[in-house]
């Protein structure tokens, strides 16, 4: 057999799609467990814009601009103007700049030697490994949402009769059911928390199941309106794996960015670095809007075949918005910095 070529690069891509696409009908072998990150790319969407190097060249490799519209401390103009001579200030396009810091890759080599008497050929057994490699990927990624979200969950104005432990709001059991949604909607209004959604460990899962299979009795309504109070997305596999110890996240859409860059395009090319031949293209993750994994590809002589050696890269991060509104959490000198956008939520006995 010789060496993968660009067009036989392309052929495995298109095996990959066809692998994926066939899965999807069987066993979901290799779709990743990845809720969180999700829902994060997804609730982003139209509120952040990623500027790269290749929009900026200012920009480092490996930096990207994240800017976000700031719709906090809208004011009214002292009177009203001419309309022939109108005056207004230009609306704040607020940014930072961000170091994409965290990288994961994933690798694989295949002997052709190993092949000959395999019922699957190169190009199928490279496309089911790499959608192998690309869920593992995908299900990191997740983990590391969940751990940045823990991390960054701030004050919460609201804490009622509960008990706020820097971090996070303790409550009991008894009412950690749907009408927790009631206690996240107050909780939203009082600290400014714009579009919010929930993100959940399956603490609220039974409860929310119940009341979608209940609505249509007359006892059941008023539980499956509560939980239409806020887009749910419950991540019962990532939690645990993350791991982290809250039970649920209320998060608002302008509260954060995930951001991602790959480095290679969407189809296969050939480049000859100093250490050899190389084939290098991008893949899409088939969980995470926007995110593509950079692909590299090399070959070496063993024997009188070849061995493949894969490599696939995910460079990304997150980042908390610097801008996000203001909410007054104390008396005295005003203190604005504990309210960060995503309030945090654990079921304790």
């Amino acid at each position: 057999m010789a060496d993968l070529s660009v067009a036989d690069q392309c052929d495995i891509v298109l095996k990959a799609e066809e692998v994926w696409a066939d899965s999807q009908n069987q066993t979901d072998m290799y779709t990743a467990d990845a809720e969180t990150i999700k829902a994060l790319a997804e609730r982003q969407e139209g509120r952040t814009r990623i500027i790269t190097e290749l929009e900026n060249p200012e920009l480092e490799d490996n930096a990207v601009k994240i800017v976000w519209l700031d719709n906090c401390g809208e004011t009214l103009d002292e009177t009203c103007q001419d309309v022939c001579a109108l005056t207004a200030a230009e609306v704040a396009m607020n940014s930072k700049d961000f170091t994409l810091t965290n990288c994961k890759s994933a690798s694989f080599k295949i002997n052709e030697n190993d092949v000959l008497r395999n019922r699957y050929t190169i190009d199928e057994i490279v496309a089911r490994k790499l959608l192998a490699k690309m869920k593992a990927l995908d299900e990191h990624i997740n983990a590391q949402s969940l751990l940045f979200l823990s991390a960054n969950a701030g004050y919460n104005k609201n804490p009622e009769t509960y008990t706020f432990g820097g971090t996070t709001l303790s409550i009991p059991a008894a009412d950690y059911t749907t009408d927790l949604y009631v206690k996240m909607a107050i909780d939203a209004k009082i600290n400014k928390l714009s579009d919010p959604f929930v993100v959940d460990n399956g603490a609220l899962y039974r409860y929310y199941l119940n009341a979608q299979l209940e609505q249509g009795n007359a006892e059941g309504k008023g539980s499956q309106r509560k939980t239409m109070l806020f887009p749910t997305y419950f991540d019962l596999v990532g939690f645990p794996s993350a791991p982290v110890t809250d039970d649920t996240f209320l998060i608002s859409s302008s509260a954060y960015a995930f951001a991602s860059r790959n480095y290679n395009g969407n189809t296969p090319i050939e480049v000859n670095p100093k250490e050899g031949r190389q084939m290098r293209w991008s893949m899409p993750s088939n969980t995470v809007a926007g995110l593509r994994y950079d692909i590299y590809h090399e070959y070496s002589c063993t024997g009188k075949r070849f061995t493949h050696t894969y490599y696939i890269e995910a460079n990304f991060g997150f980042a908390l918005n610097p801008v996000g509104c203001d909410v007054l959490v104390s008396t005295g000198p005003d203190v604005f910095d504990q309210v960060s956008g995503i309030l945090s939520y654990t079921k304790v006995a």
